[in-house]
């Protein structure tokens, strides 16, 4: 069932969903990365296509919340795992830290996928981020409707974001910034235009599509630049939201600094 949802969950990924980019840090700096897709819309496609109401078994509606550490799976299948030549099996073990998260009510129409990483410093996240994208691609590797939508100047540039985007964070200040060298290319730009307006009736879908920034912090906040980031009630974390192709064409509108209190 899992992988059947996952399947059409890569269907739509890039197509009617929107983006959560979440930090949560803990007292000592450590903390978890987590790349948050709400696919509500395809549950609502889902729904048609399955004639709504209950499923050909009368079995309920789905309703599930899980995670998935990959420690975890290490452990549990390490007798699996030794089987596997060596160099699969050093790569499998290099993704420890990863954390998989899907949160499904077919009866709300609430579908959350989720991939990530834990760190034990901020300083780790460039690497994470190798480790989540490898840790997708074991999926693209055997399932070729997810590769080919990997081809989609929608799928790279939102893959290719954080190549040029810097975090920092020393207990006090964070930032989101972009790297001193990044340079936007005329011809990727002109690659996302030409595709978005050749998407016909899916265009209006797409240019709804929003990005969300997500920061918890340990201590409450003093003070944000970003005039559009808002902050929470108990002070402690700031959001900042997107249309997520006007992100793409103007990253430095995603840029802030949180200060925080002593």
């Amino acid at each position: 069932m899992k992988r059947y949802l996952f399947v059409l969950a890569s269907l739509f990924l890039l197509t009617s969903c929107n983006f959560t980019e979440e930090i949560t840090f803990n007292e000592d700096g450590s903390g978890e990365f987590i790349m948050s897709y709400d696919m509500s819309e395809v549950m609502k496609t889902l729904e048609k296509e399955m004639g709504g109401g209950q499923n050909k078994e009368g079995k309920e509606k789905v309703k599930m919340d899980s995670v998935i550490y990959f420690k975890d799976l290490l452990v549990d299948k390490a007798d699996s795992i030794a089987t596997l030549p060596v160099e699969e099996q050093e790569k499998i073990k290099s993704m420890k830290d990863i954390v998989m998260k899907m949160s499904m009510d077919e009866e709300n129409g609430v579908f959350n996928l989720g991939v990530g990483s834990t760190f034990t410093s901020l300083e780790e996240l460039p690497e994470a981020l190798k480790k989540i994208d490898e840790a997708k691609s074991l999926n693209s590797n055997t399932d070729q409707t997810f590769s080919k939508m990997g081809d989609s100047q929608v799928a790279k540039a939102s893959e290719d974001m954080f190549e040029y985007v810097d975090f920092s964070y020393d207990g006090k200040t964070f930032s989101r910034s972009l790297k001193k060298d990044y340079k936007k290319s005329e011809d990727n730009m002109e690659a996302l235009n030409k595709e978005i307006s050749e998407m016909g009736e899916a265009k209006e879908m797409f240019e709804s599509m929003s990005y969300t920034l997500v920061y918890n912090f340990p201590k409450p906040i003093k003070s944000v630049t970003n005039k559009n980031a808002e902050i929470s009630n108990d002070g402690k974390t700031v959001t900042l939201k997107m249309n997520f192709i006007e992100m793409i064409k103007s990253p430095e509108m995603m840029t802030l600094d949180v200060v925080l209190e002593d």
